[in-house]
C-alpha cells in the first residue's frame, strides 16, 4: 500500500456512524488516511471548493440533501474527486444507481471491517487514478473525428443518412465506423442483413453491461461488425431480450473510446435526445439535424438545434439536411428552414421512396447499390461536405 496521506472527507451527520468510521481508518494498517467531517451537505460542498480532497465517503441522507440529489451535487461541485457511497441496508439500491452513475463504490454501514475499509477506499483512489489516466490518453491520441445524426423526430430518415454519410466516407477513408446509439431494436441490421436470419451479431447491449471504466477501445472494437467494404459497424441490440437502457456514463465512455477507433464516427442518435445521448453528443465535432419540410418537422428541428446549443455544441458545428419525402400538402421552403433554425445547410436529399426500398431489399446502402442515383449523388455530396475543413475544423 502507499505511504502517501490521502484527504478524506466524510460526509455523515451521524456522530456514532462517523465516529466508527473515523476510528477504522485512523488505526494503524494499511493505508494513511487524514479525516474531515461534514455533517451537511452544504458544509461538504465548501469543504470541496476550498480544500484538497482525495476521496468523499458520502452518506446520502443528510438534513439538507437526501437521496440521489446528494450524489449529484457532490459530483457537480467536484466531478474529478472519487466518490463512495455509505449506506443503510434499507437505502442499498439508492448507492448501487450512484455507482451506475459514477460513483466508485458503496460501503454498507456495520459490515465493513477496519481492514477492508482500508483497503476500499485505497482501491476506489488508485481505480479513479487509472480511470482518469485512461480518459486523458484516449483524448490525447484522438485523431479521429465525430459525426452525430440526429432526427427532428422518427421517422424523417435519420438512419438512412447516417449509414449512406458513413459508407460514402468508407470509400475515401479508413477506419470509418458507424453506430446506432439505440438500446433497442437495430435497424442498421435491416439495412444491411436484410431477409437473412437475424443471428446475434456483437452489438452495443454486450458494451452497455460492462462498467464505464471498462469501455476500452479494444472492448469496442471487439464489437464492431466488419463489412468488405471497410466499414465498421456497431449494431443495436438484435433481440428483445438484449433491449437495455442507454446510460449516460457509459454512452460517454464509449464515445470517449470510440474517438480513438476511427478516422471518422458517425453516430446514430435517438430522435427523442435523451440523457444518453446527449452525453455522447457532446464529444461529436460536428452535429446534423434532419428534417423533413413540414411546419411541425421544422419546429422539432429548431428546438433540436437550441438543445445542442446548450450542451455546449456552437452553432457553426451544427448543419442540417432537408428530406424531401412524397410531395407534401403544407412544406416549408428551404431557405426559411435555415432562417428558422439558424444553422448552416448541410444538404438536400431528393424524394427516393424507391431507391430506398431497393437499397433495403439489397441489404446495402444507396450509395453502394445504385452508385449513380439522384439520392446517392446528394449522399454523397453531404459526406464530402462533412469531411471538409469548413464543417470538421481540421
Amino acid at each position: 500500500m502507499s505511504t502517501k496521506v490521502y484527504n478524506i472527507l466524510l460526509v455523515e451527520d451521524n456522530a456514532v456512524d462517523a465516529r466508527v468510521i473515523t476510528e477504522a481508518l485512523t488505526k494503524t494498517g494499511e493505508g494513511a488516511f487524514a479525516i474531515q467531517r461534514a455533517e451537511q451537505l452544504s458544509e461538504a460542498l465548501e469543504k470541496l471548493r476550498t480544500q484538497a480532497i482525495d476521496l468523499v465517503l458520502l452518506d446520502f441522507m443528510l438534513p439538507d440533501s437526501e437521496g440521489m440529489a446528494t450524489f449529484t451535487a457532490v459530483r457537480k461541485e467536484a466531478p474529478n474527486v472519487p466518490v463512495v457511497a455509505l449506506t443503510g441496508v434499507s437505502d442499498e439500491s439508492i448507492a448501487i444507481e450512484a455507482v451506475r452513475q459514477g460513483a466508485q463504490d458503496f460501503l454498507v454501514k456495520g459490515q465493513v471491517q477496519p481492514k477492508a475499509l482500508h483497503r476500499a477506499l485505497y482501491y476506489a483512489i488508485e481505480r479513479h487514478k487509472a480511470q482518469a489516466a485512461q480518459l486523458k490518453h484516449i483524448q490525447e491520441g484522438k485523431t479521429g473525428k465525430m459525426i452525430g445524426v440526429i432526427g427532428a423526430r422518427g421517422g424523417v430518415g435519420t438512419t438512412t443518412v447516417a449509414l449512406n454519410v458513413a459508407t460514402a466516407l468508407a470509400k475515401k477513408h479508413k477506419d470509418v465506423i458507424a453506430v446506432e446509439l439505440l438500446g433497442s431494436y437495430s435497424s442498421f441490421y435491416d439495412h444491411f442483413f436484410y431477409k437473412k436470419s437475424r443471428a446475434t451479431l456483437s452489438s452495443l447491449d454486450a458494451l452497455m453491461k460492462l462498467e464505464p471504466e471498462k469501455i476500452t477501445p479494444q472492448e469496442v472494437e471487439r464489437c464492431l461488425v466488419k463489412l468488405p467494404s471497410g466499414l465498421g459497424l456497431l449494431l443495436g441490440p438484435q433481440r428483445v431480450e438484449d433491449f437495455t437502457e442507454l446510460q449516460p456514463d457509459k454512452t460517454d465512455a464509449l464515445a470517449r473510446a470510440l474517438a480513438g477507433l476511427g478516422q471518422y464516427v458517425v453516430l446514430d442518435l435517438q430522435s427523442h435526445a435523451s440523457a444518453a445521448c446527449q452525453a455522447a453528443m457532446k464529444h461529436c465535432d460536428f452535429v446534423v439535424v434532419v428534417i423533413d419540410r413540414t411546419p411541425t418537422c421544422v419546429a422539432a428541428g429548431k428546438m433540436t438545434a437550441d438543445l445542442l446549443q446548450q450542451l455546449g455544441v456552437i452553432p457553426v458545428r451544427i448543419g442540417v439536411v432537408v428530406v424531401n419525402r412524397q410531395p407534401l400538402p403544407i412544406s416549408v421552403d428551404v431557405a426559411e428552414v435555415l432562417n428558422t433554425m439558424g444553422c448552416q445547410l448541410v444538404g438536400v436529399m431528393p424524394t427516393a421512396t424507391d431507391a430506398c426500398s431497393e437499397a433495403l431489399r439489397a441489404g446495402v446502402p444507396m450509395v453502394t447499390g445504385d452508385p449513380q442515383g439522384t439520392a446517392s449523388d446528394a449522399l454523397t455530396e453531404i459526406a464530402d461536405r462533412l469531411a471538409t475543413e469548413q464543417f470538421l475544423g481540421k
